[in-house]
């Protein structure tokens, strides 16, 4: 299955490669959105196209047109090309991203399940691109059997890029997401990572498992959140 839309979302790179800079005809609506002519009665996918230039826009609606019917889902690609474009990056770079994240959405999904939520396919997508294996995808998600898994996907993500080792990251993430009501002790992990990764790996390795064995001996890590609503951090986009 990955093949086939892998070769779809190829042939459509392809023709965009081939296709003239100028592109089709394209109308604006009254709210600034544009919209492509060239075949009227596809309803055209529809992202804010004021923040690109007209051939990313082109590029980008093509893409996602054929990821969308693919059956992947194009929100998380509409906000990956929005952040490169508030971070002003060129229209090549953001197209490569947003290429990079389809193919890895549609990897996560093989995983995770054909049902998953999209803000979990997208932790999924985030996490792969950050150089989380397969395999750490699957016991991740079977540490949580029922249940959302995205925000141990988020932190194993974030700890991750912080200079942990994806093997003791993963085992980490898998054994707190385990325990009950477990969402608090993962961000109290991978804020305690945080604060020492500042002083290099070996110091984030340490805090890891001063913070587990705290965590899994049920001990109250004195780094653990003070409240209940405290939101995960969202790691770098890669």
């Amino acid at each position: 299955m990955i093949a086939s839309i892998w070769a779809a979302l190829t042939l459509a790179t392809q023709l965009l490669a081939a296709s003239p800079a100028q592109g089709p005809v394209v109308a604006r609506a009254d709210n600034g959105t544009a919209v492509a002519s060239a075949q009227p009665a596809v309803q055209p996918v529809q992202f804010d196209a004021s923040r690109f230039d007209s051939v990313t826009v082109l590029s980008l609606r093509s893409f996602l047109e054929v990821a969308a019917e693919q059956g992947i889902p194009i929100g998380p690609l509409v906000n990956r090309a929005l952040e490169g474009a508030a971070r002003r990056v060129s229209g090549v770079k953001i197209m490569q991203v947003v290429r990079a994240h389809a193919v890895a959405l549609v990897e996560a999904r093989e995983v995770l399940g054909a049902g998953t939520p999209v803000a979990e396919l997208d932790a999924g997508a985030t996490a792969l691109r950050a150089g989380v294996d397969l395999k750490s995808l699957a016991a991740i998600r079977a540490s949580r059997p029922i249940g959302s898994a995205t925000i141990p996907l988020m932190v194993l993500t974030d700890i991750v890029q912080r200079g942990v080792p994806a093997v003791e990251a993963r085992e980490a993430v898998t054994t707190i997401a385990r325990l009950p009501a477990s969402d608090e002790a993962l961000k109290g992990l991978q804020l305690t990572v945080a604060k020492n990764a500042v002083r290099g790996p070996g110091m984030a390795v340490d805090a890891l498992n001063r913070y587990l064995r705290g965590t899994v001996s049920g001990a109250t890590p004195s780094s653990a959140p003070a409240t209940t609503d405290r939101k995960p951090i969202r790691p770098p986009v890669p």
